[in-house]
């Protein structure tokens, strides 16, 4: 739950530390003066249960650690490191020279429970306040894309094809134990047939293994869904999902083995990342943005996979920026990809 309050009362030792080692035009400084955060703390209130658990940290503070990191590429324990001894970073998140600091694992927490919706909301937040101190015109929008790498170790075609067949196991064995040992007992005869044949004969014996175990995955499903519906069910709501799901991504693996498939799937892990060229080929994601030509702030952003349409993406960042301002913007420079 949350505090009552959360304000540290900076001693005169703090104020004379502060105010002696940040300068003036310090980045901090200027950016602590411009935005006021605490609307934000309105915004992710509901994500705290009233009157239940312990005295949640901070959100706000929680909210400016997570700003510090991404603006000078820190992980959870570095910005946790730097705050401890960095005047600079204290100033910043309102605390005194002797207040403790978050565990650094309840960085990752806290950016799980306020999830995508909840940080657009607050990006929004502050871009309001900034077009409300008439930085943001809309004169004219920078729309241009950049090339994310994937943080995957990017499997073989025969180690893929493996762990796709292991999750489908894995999420059938909850509800049909003695037909995954089945299963699991032909894969291990197969394995024992191939050990010595070339890797393309043995993904070939591995991809037909695949075949027939997602039509066996479809007859359960089909069984699960009847029972479900006669109210007799075989698997908790759960175990059905999970299982739906590992079906969906072996159809799409199955799917990418055709000779003209595209947007091939690159790993279990991430199942959003693809292959893309951005000057050269690379697997992960593009990262679309829309900045005020004026201001330079970013007014819209987006994530699309390394090979989505970042030119047809403009007009739904033109359209996410209007609908949630109510703005309308006169004119969009794109690059010749758009």
């Amino acid at each position: 739950m949350l505090k009552a309050e959360y304000v540290v009362t900076p001693t005169e030792m703090d104020l004379v530390v502060f105010e002696k080692l940040i300068p003036a035009d310090h980045y901090l400084r200027r950016l602590k003066a411009a935005i006021d955060f605490e609307p934000c703390r309105a915004l992710v209130a509901d994500c705290y249960a009233a009157g239940m658990g312990a005295p949640a940290e901070d959100p706000v503070r929680l909210l400016k650690l997570s700003l510090l990191q991404f603006q000078y590429d820190l992980s959870d324990s570095q910005v946790v490191r730097h705050a401890q001894v960095n005047v600079a970073f204290r100033f910043f998140l309102d605390l005194s020279l002797d207040s403790p600091l978050p565990v650094p694992s309840l960085l990752s927490q806290f950016r799980t429970r306020l999830g995508v919706e909840r940080f657009t909301q607050i990006f929004n937040d502050l871009l309001r306040q900034a077009r409300a101190h008439g930085l943001v015109k809309d004169r004219l929008r920078l729309k241009d894309a950049t090339h994310l790498i994937a943080n995957i170790a990017i499997p073989s075609t025969l180690r893929l094809v493996a762990q796709t067949r292991e999750q489908v196991l894995v999420t059938a064995e909850g509800f049909a134990a003695s037909d995954v040992a089945v299963q699991r007992a032909q894969i291990d005869a197969m394995r024992t047939a191939t050990v010595d044949l070339r890797d393309e004969q043995r993904l070939l014996a591995r991809v037909t293994h695949l075949r027939a175990l997602v039509v066996w995955g479809e007859q359960w499903q089909q069984r699960l869904r009847a029972a479900a519906a006669e109210d007799r069910p075989l698997a908790t709501a759960e175990q059905a999902t999970a299982f739906s799901a590992a079906l969906a991504v072996a159809h799409k693996v199955l799917n990418d083995r055709e000779p003209k498939a595209q947007d091939k799937l690159l790993s279990l892990v991430d199942t959003e990342a693809r292959a893309g060229k951005h000057g050269d080929y690379y697997d992960g994601y593009l990262l679309d943005v829309s900045r005020d030509a004026d201001s330079e702030l970013i007014c819209a952003l987006d994530v699309l996979p390394a090979n989505g349409d970042e030119g047809a993406n403009a007009t739904h960042l033109i359209m996410s920026e209007e609908h949630v301002h109510g703005n309308d913007i006169a004119s969009l420079s794109i690059d010749r990809i758009g």
